[in-house]
């Protein structure tokens, strides 16, 4: 059974559409709630974003993004860096994604992790709460471990 591509391009407030694909989309609360689910991608600019299902919420005035939330195996891409979670929240507003649940990022050898990351899209920076871990490489080339560090 061949899968549906569905698109949605949207947030007319953005340089770039953020556009989503994935093979099943349903509309509900007329048109106010939208769920992807099966191979779910959102591309914004030069963010992509994948998980199992995706819920897009927009504002009932205006129609515009409001929310975005991703839920199972959530994947970051962007300039080099990987993040990873069981859940994202995208902000609209704020250009931001909040990542919960088993949240980390990955940028070339070092790691970092944490109960609850927020990457600020624009800024190209993160938050970290809950930090568990700090791993990079040192001059040796081998790995240390910031938290066992006295």
């Amino acid at each position: 059974m061949a899968a549906k591509n569905d698109t949605a391009g949207l947030d007319k407030g953005a340089r770039e559409p953020i556009v989503i694909t994935s093979n099943h989309m349903e509309a509900e609360e007329l048109g106010n709630k939208v769920t992807f689910t099966g191979n779910v991608t959102l591309k914004k600019e030069s963010m992509t974003l994948t998980s199992d299902r995706m819920i897009v919420l927009y504002d009932e005035g205006s129609k515009d993004i409001r929310e975005i939330d991703a839920h199972g195996n959530v994947v970051v891409h962007k300039e080099g860096r990987v993040a990873l979670s069981n859940d994202a929240s995208y902000y609209s507003r704020d250009e931001k994604i909040v990542l919960t649940g088993d949240a980390r990022i990955i940028e070339n050898e070092n790691q970092l992790a944490g109960e609850k990351i927020t990457l600020f899209i624009h800024d190209d920076r993160s938050l970290v709460e809950g930090g568990k871990a700090l791993l990079f490489k040192d001059k040796e080339g081998k790995s240390v471990d910031l938290t066992k560090r006295k």
